[in-house]
């Protein structure tokens, strides 16, 4: 019992448990202050909704016209006018429950509010819903006290938000806001009121309140775990004397590696427990680095000259597949996050190399895919060219040459041409080539492969006219 007793009352256990607590006690705080803020937040979004909600009221409503509604009985068609364009209001903010404008009044200082109905719109769940001119436009309703309790605010010409009950198949709670209509000389005419259902504000609230409590019962959760593998690093001795030995380990030469091993070996740690698991196993793992390292240079340097095969094209000495195929990754990143508009391709695709090579053998063929490379590349000097095929390449154009793109064009494709066009020279020499231009356009691409596929579909109409007007093998 007592050894039980020892082992929860450690230090190993008591700060845990500690911090354990304290976090909940923060986590309940965080909890129940952000509640507050965002019912806080929440009402003001709502009232500055409500301030422009009765801001767009007031735009089609006439004061002046009151008596004229009443006169006939809320039928005219300038107040049917009204009606649908409050409508189109209300639709337009599913929080908004009811929008109405009452002329409330006292028939004795000390009696009871009424409210005189001149427009009275509710949700209904589906779309908003006069309530008709025969029900209650034109009525009067005897007010509720909330609304009472701000009479004389409302009457001074003071907004006045304020909640309220209303008492249906259900009770429900409302966040009322009421805008004053006053006349030139400062009179109080009538009232523009929205109501927002604060039951399903709250609801919201309640879902906000959920997610954050999984959210901090997730980080206490981690913060548990990272503070008892922190204890476990600062509680045992073994561990601070292995880490500062290997906090003087030196790599520079195998000595240096071998003398890490035997001043790790020389702690002799033995606790017949995690340590000591640990301990050997980081011991077996330096006697494998000590025996294993010292062929790492060269093999660093097997591992460069590989890359540098994957990336180089070993007959052009231009870009490899693999090394477009990075460019095009890292391309099609800059374009999803916006980072980059201005780029382009020119697809270049050799003409009558399947006549060159069964021709002249695929030697030649070699040194004719290099003479057409090599136009490619003058034309293009500060762009990357990647060769993509065995006669397809591919100039990645940015920056200058992007500017210069239709100039740069023109001087390939004279190379090309004045080549082709000497026929005092074996065919293998005279080089030619179909190619396809295309840019990106922010407003037409939705990706890098669409303005490829363009420059490769132009690039195969360049080559079909080829074909017509000089013929070919291919």
């Amino acid at each position: 019992m007592k050894r039980i007793l020892k082992k929860y009352m450690s230090l190993k256990y008591r700060i845990p448990s500690i911090i354990i607590l304290s976090l909940l006690i923060l986590g309940s705080s965080i909890i129940g202050i952000s509640y507050k803020r965002y019912e806080e937040i929440n009402v003001e979004k709502h009232v500055k909704m409500a301030q422009g909600i009765t801001m767009l009221m007031a735009e089609n409503f006439d004061v002046q016209k009151i008596d004229y509604y009443m006169e006939n009985n809320y039928s005219s068609d300038e107040y049917k006018d009204l009606i649908e364009h409050y409508k189109l209001i209300m639709d337009s903010y599913l929080d908004v429950k009811h929008i109405y404008i009452y002329k409330f009044y006292k028939d004795k200082e000390d009696g009871p509010l009424n409210g005189l109905v001149i427009v009275d719109m509710i949700e209904t769940g589906e779309n908003s819903t006069l309530y008709g001119s025969s029900a209650t436009v034109g009525n009067t309703y005897l007010a509720g006290e909330e609304t009472a309790a701000v009479y004389d605010r409302m009457i001074s010409g003071q907004e006045c938000v304020f909640e309220k009950n209303r008492i249906g198949e259900r009770e429900v709670t409302f966040l009322a806001y009421i805008k004053p209509i006053m006349d030139s000389e400062g009179n109080y005419i009538c009232s523009m009121g929205v109501d927002f259902s604060l039951n399903e504000l709250y609801g919201k609230g309640i879902q906000f309140i959920i997610e954050l409590l999984v959210v901090i019962t997730v980080v206490i959760l981690a913060v548990i775990i990272c503070v008892n593998i922190l204890l476990s690093v600062i509680l045992f001795r073994p561990l601070e004397k292995m880490t500062s030995c290997i906090q003087s380990f030196k790599f520079d030469t195998d000595k240096d590696r071998f003398d890490n091993l035997n001043g790790f070996e020389s702690l002799n740690i033995h606790l017949n427990n995690e340590i000591d698991e640990l301990y050997n196993a980081l011991l077996l793992s330096l006697k494998d680095s000590a025996y294993y390292v010292s062929n790492f240079n060269r093999a660093k340097n097997e591992i460069e000259e590989i890359s540098e095969t994957a990336y180089k094209d070993a007959l052009t000495s231009v870009g490899s597949k693999t090394a477009y195929n990075g460019v095009i990754a890292k391309l099609k990143e800059d374009v999803d996050k916006k980072r980059l508009f201005c780029f382009g391709f020119a697809m270049i695709d050799v003409n009558n190399l399947k006549y060159v090579n069964d021709t002249y053998g695929h030697e030649l063929g070699d040194e004719y895919i290099k003479g057409c490379c090599s136009i490619v590349c003058n034309a293009f000097k500060r762009s990357p060219v990647f060769r993509i095929g065995g006669d397809e390449f591919v100039v990645i154009l940015k920056d200058a040459d992007y500017d210069t793109r239709m100039e740069l064009v023109e001087d390939m494709e004279e190379a090309f041409t004045a080549a082709y066009s000497n026929k005092e020279v074996e065919p293998y020499y005279r080089y030619s080539a179909s190619y396809g231009l295309a840019i990106f356009d922010p407003l037409l691409d939705k990706s890098v492969e669409e303005v490829l596929k363009r420059a490769d579909q132009r690039m195969y109409e360049y080559k079909k006219e080829f074909k017509r007007v000089n013929g070919s093998y291919r």
